[in-house]
């Protein structure tokens, strides 16, 4: 019976003209695609020698993976220290000393590097310019972040990148403004054109062996973008839901959402008191606001959210936008028209859990 549902599967792949499911959440810095402007303002601050960088989105919006493309781009010519989440404060030693090994004579007879010795003992190892990129960092505790920027400070060949969620900011305004200061390269991971979604699609496709966008039409590819707002995770998220929807209804060319949003409507009357927690952070923290405080115009929401990690007001405006129009479709939201705009609100059933929450 096994056998044979496999057999199904390989046939469809096979008929669609592709090798795999494509849109697995996997890292793969070679599928990267847009934000070039952002890219090399990146490249260009570690090629003249910059000290501090700092690398801010919502989740999903291709942090992580534009961090693993500046490693495979100069893993050659740098010494790359990659930290998928912050260390504690009393990890930070061994951070360094396990990638620098200290002299094998100073290890037998049990010396170890204290925090203190850190920076001096990097200057007198450190060879290449070393390329040290702290993921997550908005989840760092104060007193590492502090270190993180003394380390960096005092030590002539580090160059520092942190990426994380924009409160991010907030944290370092609040607790580590020294930190703040010396950021002299800000990048701010938005969201994608529909060009652009149309070439991640296109990638990754061809990444499994397929050609073009089959087995999306041109019309799909247009909704999925106004369905997602151009994040490339929610891309991905439901690039990944219509390939496994047309696998179990032997559907080879996807032309629509409407069929898989059908079933999905059936899902949200079901939707648990607990919803909030598989939410993406930015439409969390949107329904968080509307809770408090009902017919908000997307401004109001962006102003509550905070502007300060977008380019202008606008950016910021246009992805609460994007944000809303996403819970608008999974029946979270409502609105209204108010003037020459739109005022959103919570729908009845969510208020309502978030009451009994």
């Amino acid at each position: 019976m096994l056998e044979d549902y496999e057999d199904e599967i390989n046939e469809w792949f096979s008929e669609a003209g592709i090798d795999k499911n494509p849109f697995t959440l996997r890292i793969n810095p070679n599928l990267f695609v847009g934000y070039n402007k952002e890219l090399r303002r990146l490249i260009h601050h570690i090629q003249e020698d910059r000290k501090f960088a700092m690398v801010s989105g919502a989740t999903g919006a291709g942090k992580t993976t534009l961090l693993k493309l500046i490693q495979a781009k100069f893993h050659d010519k740098h010494e790359i220290l990659y930290l998928s989440k912050p260390p504690e404060y009393g990890e930070i030693p061994g951070v360094f000393t396990e990638k620098f090994k200290p002299p094998l004579l100073h290890r037998l007879l049990g010396k170890n590097v204290s925090i203190h010795d850190i920076p001096g003992y990097l200057n007198k190892h450190l060879g290449e310019n070393l390329l040290l990129m702290v993921d997550e960092a908005h989840e760092s505790d104060v007193k590492v972040l502090q270190w993180l920027r003394t380390i960096t400070d005092q030590v002539d060949k580090i160059q520092l990148i942190m990426a994380g969620l924009p409160s991010i900011d907030k944290k370092l305004k609040n607790n580590v403004e020294t930190l703040k200061s010396r950021v002299t390269t800000r990048i701010d991971l938005t969201t994608l054109s529909e060009n652009e979604t149309k070439d991640l699609i296109e990638k990754r496709i061809e990444d499994a062996g397929g050609e073009g966008l089959g087995p999306f039409t041109e019309d799909c590819v247009k909704q999925i973008y106004e369905k997602t707002g151009g994040f490339p995770r929610e891309i991905l998220k439901i690039c990944d839901r219509l390939i496994n929807w047309a696998l179990e209804n032997d559907v080879k060319e996807i032309d629509s959402l409407e069929e898989l949003e059908e079933g999905e409507s059936e899902q949200r009357e079901e939707r648990s008191k607990d919803f909030l927690k598989d939410l993406p952070y930015k439409q969390r923290e949107i329904v968080k606001i509307l809770s408090e405080e009902d017919e908000l115009f997307p401004s109001d929401i962006a102003e509550r959210l905070g502007t300060e990690s977008y380019k202008t007001k606008q950016h910021a405006v246009r992805s609460v936008n994007n944000i809303l129009r996403r819970l608008l479709k999974e029946g979270i939201t409502e609105r209204t028209k108010r003037g020459k705009g739109y005022v959103y609100f919570l729908d009845t059933k969510t208020k309502n859990l978030l009451v009994d929450t």
